[in-house]
């Protein structure tokens, strides 16, 4: 039998100022060259634990003992742990992928030689060896995280945390990080993944580790709760029919190129009316978040035409009010003290009153369940919960068109049901018209009017 690589002790975790703690009495041992696997709804403790284990908790009060067993590396350039964070793109410092990469051996110290051959060895090991100039920037999510991947690799860890490592990876992508991951063990790395979908690495698996509320329980060796994956719909019937009227997406001949990638959009052509909701469907890099900068006048495209809401040209000032926009990575728009006024802002910028602004910012905070968060500060939270307040901030003043790049990362399963079922009212209660990109299938197959595929800048309709 292997030794344990880490063992925990009755760990607890409070973060300053909260009323319950995060994790609760945590016990478990996990041995090297086993893959472990977190369980539990978003908010249960596992993101924390991974913190906790790689020893980024700095402030707070804890109790109990966290070991690992892991001697020092021959040549003194590796780590003992690595961590892959749930938001990838917070991790990424560098312009450049092999500069990425490249950042934890040279802080190891490692000699250039080593580092050039680490380099190229993560990024095989991850499918961005041909990338090794091109500009972070560019990436789409799913390549960032892949990119993060490769730069915790690069510094060898005896044991290797993944926090969500596939929320924003595409079918191909989980096929090719579930290929490194059995790589890894099979050459003795000790893995440990907080995974809200488990299934593609089933195979890999030795225990999964359920947590609730921040306690861990009974370890299993097969998948807990298999049914809570199963679609099931939780859509309701829409308040009212909205009647056909005009586009409120109007987009004609659409081109846009990047200088390091090439072409990203290429003569796409896409009217949505009023009311309808519609899934953008698409592997990582085909085109969507740029299709969706480009209606949100945060890209210029290189031809063609576009009008968003009335607004032909649109410009970013021009939108609120009127288009409301969630990114990937929600804590690039997040950047008030609290909740309440994060989501209160673009309703004073349109001249509320208190007592409507107030109205207007309990019901989108009760839509989309985090009543309970409103005086917390949204870069506190988890990546979830982060998702959930921007989503609240954009549908707040009921806009006409709501665009949504990849809203399901960091939300489990009936949480993503649940916002499908928020969603699903907004065309019959305000008219609005919903768009989600997604690199997944929708977990209710009949949540969408419309099924639009982009892959490689062209834009198909599937019937």
């Amino acid at each position: 039998m292997n030794r344990d690589l880490l063992k925990i002790d009755s760990f607890s975790f409070s973060y300053p100022g909260a009323s319950v703690p995060a994790l609760r009495e945590v016990s478990c041992a996990v041995a090297a060259g086993e893959c472990v696997c977190l369980t539990g709804d978003s908010g249960c403790g596992k993101t924390t634990l991974l913190l906790a284990v790689k020893g980024l908790l700095r402030s707070g009060s804890c109790s109990g003992a966290i070991k690992i067993d892991s001697p020092p590396s021959d040549d003194g350039w590796s780590t003992p742990v690595g961590l892959v964070f749930q938001n990838a793109e917070s991790q990424i410092l560098c312009t450049t992928v092999a500069e990425e990469v490249a950042f934890g051996p040279e802080n190891l110290c490692a000699p250039p030689a080593e580092i050039a051959r680490r380099v190229r060895s993560a990024l095989r090991a991850v499918g961005l060896d041909d990338y090794e100039t091109r500009n972070v920037e560019r990436f789409s999510a799913g390549q960032k995280q892949r990119l993060a991947i490769a730069s915790v690799l690069s510094m060898h860890p005896k044991l290797l945390l993944l926090d969500e490592p596939t929320s924003q990876l595409d079918v191909q992508g989980k096929r090719e990080l579930c290929t490194v991951l059995a790589g890894l063990k099979s050459r003795g790395h000790t893995i440990i993944m907080a995974e809200h979908d488990p299934r593609p690495f089933a195979a890999l698996i030795d225990r999964y580790l359920p947590m609730a509320e921040g306690r861990l329980g009974a370890a299993a060796s097969t998948l807990p709760e298999p049914e809570r994956y199963l679609a099931k719909s939780a859509l309701k019937p829409p308040a009212a029919a909205v009647p056909e009227g005009a586009a409120v997406i109007a987009v004609r001949g659409l081109r846009l190129s990047y200088p390091e990638t090439g072409v990203a959009l290429n003569q796409v052509n896409l009217q949505v009316r009023r009311g309808e909701r519609v899934h953008l469907f698409g592997g990582n890099g085909a085109g969507k978040s740029s299709l969706l900068r480009c209606l949100a006048g945060l890209e210029r495209p290189d031809a063609g035409t576009l009008e968003i809401a009335g607004l032909a040209d649109p410009r970013p000032e021009h939108l609120p009010g009127k288009v409301g926009v969630l990114f990937q990575n929600p804590a690039r728009q997040l950047f008030a003290e609290s909740v309440f006024e994060e989501v209160a802002f673009s309703l004073r910028r349109l001249g509320q009153s208190c007592q409507e602004m107030e109205r207007c910012v309990a019901e989108a905070l009760g839509i989309c369940a985090i009543g309970h968060l409103t005086e917390r500060a949204p870069l506190t939270l988890s990546f979830g919960e982060q998702h959930r307040v921007a989503l609240a901030a954009v549908v707040a003043p009921k806009p006409l068109v709501l665009l949504l790049d990849e809203p399901f990362a960091g939300l489990d399963f009936p949480q993503r049901l649940a916002l499908l079922a928020i969603l699903a009212q907004m065309p019959g209660s305000h008219g609005t018209t919903v768009l989600i990109a997604s690199h997944d299938e929708l977990p209710d197959a009949g949540w969408a009017d419309r099924r639009l595929l982009l892959s490689e800048g062209s834009l198909v309709e599937i019937t």
